[in-house]
């Protein structure tokens, strides 16, 4: 199973929305995808990493990467890394529209949940896709 990482920049707005997933309307699917959730430490990345770094670890780690802030500034920004390095079978990054709202607005942040449970259990179809914005 493919596993979710959250950049170090929204490691709060990813526990909420796996809080939100434990819970007792999407337990069932999550259970059932059983996902792992590691961290930067568990793919032996610093909190500083460069885009490119991230990007590739999460590839090697069969890791979806959920951020915020990458940029495209630079050969090896995010956007430079995906535009230059995607594949068919690449794992896209998770981008969320709006992550402060997720900590602010419980409706908004179940909506992101339910997105992005539905991304997992269809990840070989959105392989190759390069970004995927939430929700």
């Amino acid at each position: 199973m493919t596993a979710i990482v959250a950049d170090e920049n929204v490691k709060l707005h990813v526990d909420a929305l796996i809080q939100i997933l434990k819970g007792d309307e999407w337990i069932e699917w999550w259970d059932e995808l059983d996902p792992s959730v590691l961290t930067f430490a568990d793919m032996a990345l610093s909190e500083t990493a460069p885009d490119d770094v991230v990007w590739h670890a999460c590839q090697r780690h069969d890791a979806v990467l959920i951020t915020n802030n990458r940029n495209a500034k630079g050969p090896t920004s995010l956007e430079s890394t995906i535009r230059n390095n995607v594949k068919a079978d690449s794992l896209p990054v998770f981008n969320f529209a709006n992550a402060e709202r997720v900590l602010q607005d419980r409706e908004y942040a179940e909506l992101v949940a339910e997105r992005l449970l539905d991304y997992l259990g269809r990840i070989d179809e959105v392989r190759g896709v390069g970004r995927l914005f939430l929700p």
